[in-house]
């Protein structure tokens, strides 16, 4: 029995709608990889991508508010720094034990794991337990306190560079969020703060995309990218400084699934999923905080 003319009509055209979603699934895989490779392995310590304020730091400070924060959303900007520069002490100042289910005391000997994992110097791994500062989602820390707490630690280690939350919190945690308004203003009004880094708080959807996420976030990096193929450069321009953009080696994905491997209390199902599908796991991008320049009143000059 022949087809009808209109099927007939209608089989190229379908032929070629799948011809065309197979190619672009196929660059929807292909791209993302691409692109987490070449930052990864090729262009990564390109003063274009991570800026010699990062990748020359000789003291590292990462600021968190729980611990497995650490493993959760910094392990790319950890390991890309102290990976690429082995003179660097890497530190990790966290604001609170994490005891908002009693687990304080647990949650501190894991992490003294996990900061072994990443490469933070032991001494240099703290959780701090103020009554002012326990965990907890409803509650806005004191970020006075938190920002003299951060500057004592700068002073006594020496620290040349920050890396915290952004406004965001990564997740929207209300402790996340105290400890990026704390360290941001910190870092942007007091005269002796080296410079910070915040890590950029995505979207749900963009959060848990694998390396979906990877073409959009790369997109403002892309010319510096390009460059970084095309010849190598030690030294930033005015405009390169201001971000970061940092991404896991398949060795140092394996090294946060095993620094997340010494946080057992907090390996839920939900947990083990997101170790495949976060960005956060995968690529960090940073922004730095831009300091707020004092002008020095008529008063004062009379």
């Amino acid at each position: 029995m022949a087809m009808p003319q209109a099927l007939l009509g209608r089989v190229p055209i379908s032929r070629r709608a799948w011809r065309w979603l197979a190619r672009a699934a196929l660059l929807a895989v292909l791209v993302p990889l691409i692109l987490q490779w070449l930052v990864a392995y090729l262009v990564g310590s390109d003063a274009r991508i991570l800026p010699p304020q990062l990748l020359s730091a000789k003291n590292l400070l990462i600021v968190t508010a729980h611990p497995d924060d650490e493993c959760l959303f910094f392990a790319p900007s950890i390991l890309g720094v102290l990976d690429r520069n082995r003179a660097a002490t890497g530190g990790l100042l966290v604001m609170s034990t994490g005891n908002n289910y009693g687990l304080g005391e647990t949650r501190v000997a894991e992490l003294q794991n996990s900061c072994k994992a990443l490469g933070i110097h032991p001494k240099r791994c703290v959780a701090l337990n103020r009554p002012e500062l326990q965990d907890n989602p409803k509650v806005w820390w004191d970020t006075e306190l938190i920002a003299g707490i951060v500057h004592e630690h700068v002073r006594q280690w020496d620290i040349d560079a920050i890396v915290t939350f952004d406004e965001g919190g990564v997740s929207g945690h209300v402790n996340h969020r105290a400890v990026s308004a704390a360290v941001s203003t910190y870092a942007a009004t007091h005269p002796d703060a080296p410079v910070a880094f915040t890590l950029t708080t995505t979207s749900l959807l963009r959060k848990y995309t694998f390396l979906g996420d990877m073409p959009l976030t790369a997109l403002p990096f892309s010319w510096r990218i390009l460059a970084a193929l095309s010849y190598p450069a030690t030294k930033a321009g005015p405009e390169d400084g201001r971000r970061a953009l940092v991404a896991n080696t398949w060795d140092r994905y394996l090294k946060t699934r095993h620094a997340f491997a010494q946080h057992p209390s907090q390996y839920t199902w939900d947990r083990h999923l997101y170790m495949v599908v976060s960005r956060f796991v995968w690529f960090n991008d940073l922004k730095r905080v831009a300091r707020v320049e004092h002008t020095q009143s008529a008063s004062d000059t009379t």
